[in-house]
């Protein structure tokens, strides 16, 4: 049948396996009516729920009426059947153990689907674009004296378009600069003003959207970016804007000023781009934009290229490093500083972008993806191996069964097969089970750890075929063992009754707990550690303070010439009358938020090589409101107008420039004997402007108490409700064209370990799973053992023994197992800790505490699951296993 228009087509794996497995005179009739169901439901229930019925679809038919060539025999389908009549009375019949044998697949398996779509998900980042294999973003090493010093994602201005014209093998290039932000305002037919500052604002070149895979809804990519004064839009900000109306064609007022050019409208950026950019203005709206072919010296600009499908990258990579040597040979000729340009592919940026500074988000997190996918990993095989434990522990229970079957003539072959159908049938269930708990779980887990899992997913290519492996090698791995132990009873022993093995101390399924537990006490030490380490960075001294610290985003509408300058003198005059306000600093950068300001400098000890400083423009009440110490010199003074031209170091820049102490350094000069000299007036002690997971940056301070792009304000009170409407009154009086925004200094420095937090429930939630799984192979140890000294256990009770002993008879071997898997676990534990230490610059001791607790902790949970059981069985009547026996 033709398919309909705007054709979606079902699952290909599933229509193949149709073709597959269905007759020749039956596919076509079969296939057109599921084709036909499919477009009716596509068209009444949706594109995924008219897939998972379409799948169902061909399963029901999966059937010997409807096999083509496959040859049956009637006989190993009765068999078959036979099996399952079996394995569903095993089921009923031993409902705990069934439901507890099933319970610890779910758990795995659910724990396995939830980890592998975050995983999918985190590797699927920007493999949508046209050309994704062969895009690549320039980086740059930057070294002083041999030494790497910084590794900046962004490059110089000239880089793009001179690496298209030089280089064959670059097809296109294009480049973002991330300084588009401030407000935008647009204005209504009533007269409305709408303003928001816009923080995820960029500009980029005119090919912008030829080079990338971002859709636009209305323009042309090839001309949306070529002029200057135009812009593009995302669906979501046009809906801000604008409404239901369309925005192209209309006008948006950048910095209250400048007018844009409404050209475009793309859809908002999906899910797993590294990019996330709400405005994008051409380029060439930028004064100068003419002249930065030629410009080397100033790298804020993103830079792309894609190259040419037979491009060599190792050797490209060597071409644009001396290339670039060449460009900046007259720099580097009285320096020691030097920089390496190289490529990175797109698809890595999300997750190999570790230590590149001033990068577009946060990315870089390819060592918490991939230990998540081992912790997935782990987690299903201790549900396996819980699996075989509890299959083998009713291996005496169900030996009559195997007893019978062989008298009767049951190979040992056809056994296997019984048990391994069961196992199959049992991780069928498991899977089955599993994905609804996923489809219910997926929205509770992103709401609790702010991730975008798509249940979509759950129908890609590799989640299909890993749940097949899934369910096959499932059956294999937990199965196999099982039957082997199952069918290696002798039936005359069956009938006899003489079925007694002698216990090991040390046998397989032993080495299988000591695996689940070791692996438990590996994930409890880590847990520990992420907690303690997590604590210790909220409670270590940062060097400023937080408290009743607010602050204002700073207004960027201007009307031109010091209409800024004016209003914000206004502002501030006003702002101290309040009785809310105590005091107020104005900078263009507050602790948490990343800098982009950096510059070379030198010092009489460092008179060739230019020592990189981050740069803070700030006033004077700067350091008195974030209680920053003054250690030598002098704070900014607005009486001392030499003070336009001094500069206030911190400690590590102190060291940086090479002095030796903060007195040395007082009188001394930055870029001394030059044009750009800068007095050193003051010294301050260390802050962190960024968490403790990295380094303490070398910082310069200048004084510019007239601009900023942050008001940050003291308050006097507790009563922020009434604080915040006195200042954002005085605010709308001042800047009616600028939005109120505002973010508490303590809150917005504590989103840097939101992360940290996630990663920190993750781990708990799984580490739990792990011990819970854990926890029921001992349970299905401790029952083997139990059922086979049953006439021990009798024997001890009709002689006297108490219900203690006998509990503490079984317990004593498995203290034995939970040691050794103590002496596994806390060496490899301690490993991986100190591992995971090394991704912060400020680390937590690990500490004995922390294996003593989590010895105690699992021993605990050890001991009361095997009390639990231990105690059932020494509690029963000895006279019923007597007689059985």
């Amino acid at each position: 049948m033709s398919a309909p228009e705007n054709f979606i087509s079902p699952p290909k794996w599933a229509n193949r396996f149709l073709e597959w497995y269905c007759a020749n005179d039956l596919v076509d009739e079969i296939q057109g009516d599921l084709l036909e169901a499919f477009y009716y439901r596509k068209q009444e229930l949706g594109d995924a729920k008219a897939k998972w019925w379409f799948i169902w679809d061909v399963f029901r038919f999966f059937r010997p009426s409807s096999f083509g060539k496959q040859s049956y025999n009637p006989n190993s389908i009765a068999m078959f059947k036979n099996y399952l009549k079996v394995s569903y009375r095993n089921f009923i019949k031993n409902k705990v153990y069934s439901s507890i044998n099933l319970s610890g697949l779910v758990v795995g398996i659910t724990a396995c689907l939830l980890i592998t779509l975050h995983v999918l998900e985190e590797l699927s980042y920007d493999n949508f674009h046209p050309s994704a294999d062969n895009t690549y973003r320039l980086v740059m090493d930057m070294y002083g004296k041999e030494e790497l010093s910084v590794r900046s994602a962004p490059v110089y201005a000239a880089v793009g378009p001179n690496v298209v014209i030089d280089f064959p093998e670059v097809e296109a290039a294009t480049r973002i600069l991330p300084f588009g932000g401030g407000v935008y305002s647009t204005r209504q037919e009533d007269g409305t003003l709408i303003r928001f500052n816009e923080d995820n604002a960029v500009l980029a070149d005119e090919n912008f959207f030829e080079m990338f895979g971002f859709k636009l809804l209305d323009g042309d990519p090839a001309n949306v970016l070529s002029e200057a004064s135009q812009i593009v839009i995302s669906e979501s900000t046009a809906k801000r804007y604008f409404g239901e109306q369309n925005p192209v064609g209309k006008t948006i007022i950048w910095r209250g000023r400048n007018e844009t050019l409404v050209t475009g409208v793309y859809e908002d950026f999906p899910e797993n781009s590294h990019m996330n950019f709400d405005m994008i203005m051409s380029l060439k709206s930028w004064s100068g934009f003419e002249n930065w072919i030629d410009d080397w010296g100033w790298y804020d600009f993103y830079t792309f290229v894609r190259l040419s499908e037979n491009a060599d990258i190792e050797s490209f990579n060597d071409k644009i490093s001396k290339y670039y040597h060449e460009k900046k040979a007259d720099a580097y000729a009285n320096s020691d500083s030097y920089e390496v340009l190289w490529t990175q592919p797109v698809k890595d940026i999300h997750l190999y972008s570790k230590g590149l500074s001033w990068d577009m988000g946060e990315n870089g997190g390819a060592e918490n993806i991939y230990f998540l996918a081992a912790i997935a990993g782990l987690i299903l095989i201790i549900a396996w191996v819980n699996f075989i434990n509890l299959s083998t522990a009713r291996a005496v229970k169900r030996a009559k069964e195997i007893g019978v079957r062989k008298v009767v003539g049951a190979g040992r072959k056809q056994l296997i097969v019984q048990f391994l159908a069961e196992a199959f049938l049992y991780n069928l269930m498991a899977v089955l089970i599993s994905i609804g708990i996923v489809l219910i779980a997926i929205p509770m887990v992103n709401g609790s750890l702010d991730i975008g899992l798509e249940s979509s997913l759950l129908l890609s290519k590799e989640v299909v075929l890993g749940l097949s492996i899934l369910i096959l090698g499932g059956a294999l791995i937990s199965g196999l063992y099982p039957a082997f132990v199952l069918t290696s009873f002798k039936a005359i022993q069956v009938v006899k009754g003489n079925i007694y093995q002698r216990k090991k101390k040390l046998g397989f399924r032993q080495i299988l707990v000591v695996f689940q537990f070791a692996a438990s006490v590996t994930l409890i030490l880590g847990t520990f550690l992420v907690v303690k380490q997590l604590k210790y960075m909220r409670s270590q001294d940062l060097g400023f303070s937080t408290q009743q610290t607010l602050v204002l985003k700073g207004a960027t509408s201007s009307r031109g010439g010091n209409d800024l300058v004016d209003r914000l003198n206004r502002f501030k005059n006003e702002l101290v009358q309040l009785p809310s306000a105590q005091g107020y600093s104005i900078t263009n950068s507050v602790p948490g938020w990343e800098n982009f300001g950096i510059s070379g400098y030198r010092s009489i000890h460092f008179p060739n090589e230019r020592k990189n400083l981050y740069n803070v423009n700030t006033d004077e009440f700067f350091f008195p409101n974030f209680e920053i110490e003054v250690l030598a010199g002098r704070n900014f003074q607005k009486e001392m107008l030499t003070d336009t031209a001094a500069v206030v170091l911190n400690e590590v820049a102190l060291r940086h420039m090479g002095f030796n102490s903060p007195e040395e350094a007082i009188g001394e000069k930055l870029n001394p004997n030059t044009q750009n000299e800068w007095n050193i007036i003051g010294v301050v002690s260390n802050y962190h402007q960024a968490g403790l997971k990295e380094e303490l940056d070398p910082v310069a301070f200048f004084y510019n108490p007239d601009r900023g792009r942050f008001y940050t304000v003291k308050l006097a009170t507790n009563d922020y409700g009434t604080a915040m409407s006195e200042i954002e009154g005085l605010w709308d009086q001042i800047y009616p064209d600028s939005p109120f925004e505002y973010f508490f200094m303590d809150e917005f420095f504590n989103r840097q370990y939101k992360s940290d937090e996630q990663f920190n429930s993750v781990f708990i939630g799984f580490a739990g799973l792990a011990i819970f799984v854990a926890c029921l192979g001992l349970f299905g140890l401790v029952s083997f053992t139990a059922e086979q000294s049953k006439k021990e256990i009798s024997i001890r009770k009709v002689l006297g023994a108490s219900v203690g002993k006998v509990v503490l008879l079984l317990a004593k071997d498995y203290a034995m197992l939970i040691l050794v898997s103590l002496i596994i676990a806390f060496p490899l534990g301690y490993y991986l800790m100190q591992e995971w230490l090394q991704g912060f610059a400020y680390q937590t001791s690990i500490g004995v505490g922390i294996f003593v607790i989590g010895g105690l902790l699992i021993a605990v949970i050890a001991f009361i699951t095997v009390s639990f059981k231990s105690f059932n069985v020494a509690n029963s009547n000895p006279v019923n296993s007597l007689r059985e026996e």
